[in-house]
């Protein structure tokens, strides 16, 4: 039986890729199609993926594995049998409807209970209960219940609930960035990232933690996860941050926090970019213009702490001599950014979203063949496929979940009621309620990756800031920000418990290091909501002045947590210092000059004592560590094979030729039809290419 799931899972994956990409090239088909489709099997492979017991041996918790399975294949055949008719179910439910709705619902809430736990699923059924009992609760909670059947119709047929904007985004671009991201990472693209940190980084005082701090931004900003970024990253920079004197808590804190803030960090943002736009009703470009520059005073804060942390201990970086030539490595290598230029040029350019992640994903194939070792082979481009699929429906059942909730909401009108019941008990201190929700959101984010804290933030949050009178942008993005942090914030700490792991650290002094190399993501949003420059909006002059007084600011507060700033710091300069940082994040002209001239009195008995600085030898003997990360393993064995290239080919011309026509919209059922044969084409064909190698 454990063969057959993974059959069935291999083929499952294919498909639902081969579904993404044909959309992109063609266009969606039918409403009633599109979404259906997507859930259904995104959630049948998740829950092949992820039983209750393995699939090895025979277990009567199987029945409900097989249940969970039937109901997803219905969330979509429900749609596929009633294609003529589907619409008629907003004006009559008749218990078939009924009853379909509520196997699927809970067949959700199941998928997020495997996947991501049981908050997000009480979450949902508490405001479920809620819409059903809304004249039995107190206070702002109260309000007219619905009933069961409204209820069911609001998550399952209408635009609000299972199959509303958060599965429409997640079908329309998650899933062809997560593909992008993919074929990118086995391209090489990561290893490069880490390569080209330590080469222009590595020998500064303290390069490696600089080193970590940038290739775990330029990573995280295309995987979305803290926690799978430090997985990935860490396994390198956190022993070399270590080997070089550096405190495993503070090793692991370092990497935890700059893995975190690849979430933030545009274009990419972990796909949440791309759903913010969608959200907000703006152009893509205008998210990635307000996200730059609050994710550079997020790195840069941790950049000036690694600095001064290095300083205060005497750690110097890595002989040079121990590191690829930075010009060297991007001669040979620069090639695997040219994707990502590809997607940043034609989204200012004005194209497509969609369009773009699929040009995004044709052009990483096209630049991997530059190289034999970044060469993506048939069987790498299948691996890629397979990943995709097995991150898709973790993300998928979180998404609908969040339409559960949004749903709920929506059927009572709860948003306005408990907006208004936050907004009371801050009274008029905007900064009350902004304390408020940070706490909310930081609890809702727990262990929630990019998208789904975003989307959880837009059912919950988000609402509560724009009532208050927070400008849309700022409130999205705070709402974001304090989302996301919640991974380096005790007593969870997820990415913080994973670097501790790899650091062989304490994991709660790891958490301490990572929330305080990470201070700046609890600071940044409520100094862009106090001053909307930082966001860019206002003229380029207040822009400027308020990210450099900002930048300033946050070096003044490293200072004075790590201690050391020209030289080491007392107790009187390390408290000045942070009201010199109150001050300079203070939206006034005036505070902002009286923190700079008291940051300049802090610098000024190193400077006016004009002492050397001190020389400290440079790290050696990491050449074989550093090669290591160096080296691809050349070319991949199977590239060579025609016979992956032949199956590959088949495929491609079976999608184009059913694209041209346009069975997707004209006789969808056909076209899926042929979508699932194409799947088994490409997995057996594969197969077979490697079975005969």
């Amino acid at each position: 039986m454990a063969a057959l799931a993974s059959s069935a899972a291999r083929l499952l994956g294919a498909f639902l890729v081969l579904y993404h990409l044909a959309i992109g090239i063609y266009g969606p088909p039918t409403n009633a199609v599109f979404l259906p489709v997507h859930l259904g099997a995104s959630l049948t492979l998740l829950f092949l993926l992820r039983p209750l017991r393995p699939w090895d041996r025979p277990n009567p918790l199987h029945l409900v594995d097989f249940a969970c399975i039937a109901a997803a294949i219905w969330s979509a055949a429900y749609f596929l049998t009633q294609l003529d008719t589907w619409e008629l179910r907003f004006a009559d439910m008749r218990p078939l409807d009924i009853w379909s709705a509520a196997a699927v619902t809970l067949m959700v809430l199941e998928a997020v209970r495997r996947t991501v736990g049981w908050a997000l699923v009480a979450m949902a059924l508490a405001f479920c209960l809620h819409a059903l009992n809304a004249d039995h609760a107190p206070g702002a909670l109260f309000g007219p219940p619905v009933s069961f059947s409204t209820l069911m119709q609001t998550l399952f047929i209408g635009d609000a609930g299972i199959l509303g904007i958060p599965v429409l985004v997640m079908a329309q671009y998650v899933v062809l960035f997560l593909l992008f991201g993919r074929l990118l990472q086995n391209t090489g693209a990561g290893a490069f990232f880490s390569r080209i940190a330590f080469a222009v980084f590595g020998h500064r005082v303290g390069g490696p933690a600089k080193a970590a701090v940038v290739s775990s931004g330029l990573f995280g900003t295309m995987s979305g996860s803290g926690v799978s970024n430090v997985l990935t990253t860490g396994s390198f920079t956190i022993p070399m941050m270590i080997r070089l004197g550096y405190r495993p808590p503070f090793a692991a804190g370092v990497e935890a926090s700059a893995a975190v803030g690849g979430a933030i960090m545009p274009p990419v943002m972990g796909a949440v970019a791309f759903m913010m736009a969608e959200f907000m009703g703006v152009a893509y470009v205008q998210i990635a213009i307000a996200a730059a520059i609050p994710a550079a005073l997020y790195y840069l804060a941790i950049y000036f702490t690694v600095h001064f942390e290095a300083k205060r201990m005497g750690l110097a970086g890595i002989a040079r001599s121990e590191l690829p030539d930075p010009w060297k490595l991007l001669a040979r290598e620069g090639y695997l950014l040219i994707p990502l230029g590809i997607i940043v040029g034609m989204l200012l350019a004005g194209w497509s979203i969609v369009l773009v992640a699929v040009v995004a994903c044709a052009g990483t194939v096209l630049v991997s063949f530059v190289r034999p070792a970044s060469r993506l082979s048939p069987l790498r481009m299948m691996a890629a496929v397979e990943n995709t699929a097995r991150v898709t429906g973790p993300l998928t059942a979180t998404c609908a979940c969040a339409g559960i909730i949004i749903g709920a909401i929506f059927a009572t009108g709860l948003s306005f009621q408990v907006s208004q019941a936050i907004i009371s008990l801050a009274g008029e201190n905007l900064w009350l309620l902004l304390v408020i929700s940070a706490l909310l959101a930081i609890l809702l984010g727990t262990g929630l990756t990019a998208s789904a804290v975003y989307i959880t933030m837009v059912a919950t949050i988000i609402p509560v800031l724009k009532l208050a009178g927070v400008n849309e942008m700022g409130a999205h993005m705070f709402a974001f920000y304090y989302g996301v942090v919640s991974d380096i914030t005790p007593p969870t700490a997820l990415a913080c418990v994973a670097a501790a792991g790899i650091a062989r650290a304490n994991p709660i002094k790891a958490m301490m290091e990572g929330s305080r190399l990470g201070i700046a993501a609890f600071i940044v949003p409520m100094a862009f909501v106090a001053q909307p420059a930082l966001l860019m909006q206002g003229s380029w002059s207040e822009v400027l002045l308020a990210a450099g007084t900002a930048a300033a600011g946050l070096m003044a507060l490293s200072a004075a947590l790590a201690g050391y700033l020209l030289g080491p710091l007392g107790g009187l300069r390390r408290a000045a210092l942070i009201l010199a940082f109150v001050l300079l994040i203070m939206p006034s002209s005036a505070m902002e000059l009286l923190g700079l001239l008291l940051l300049a009195a802090c610098m000024a008995p190193e400077l006016l004592r004009g002492r050397p600085a001190t020389e400290v030898a440079r790290a050696t003997g990491l050449r074989e560590a550093i090669e290591a990360v160096d080296d691809q393993g050349g070319p991949p064995a199977d590239f060579g094979r025609a016979g992956g290239w032949i199956v590959i080919g088949l495929v491609a011309a079976g999608i184009g030729w059913m694209g041209s026509q346009s069975l997707h919209a004209t006789a969808p059922l056909l076209w899926l039809a042929g979508l699932m044969a194409l799947a088994a084409v490409l997995v057996l064909g594969l197969r077979a290419t490697v079975e005969r190698g």
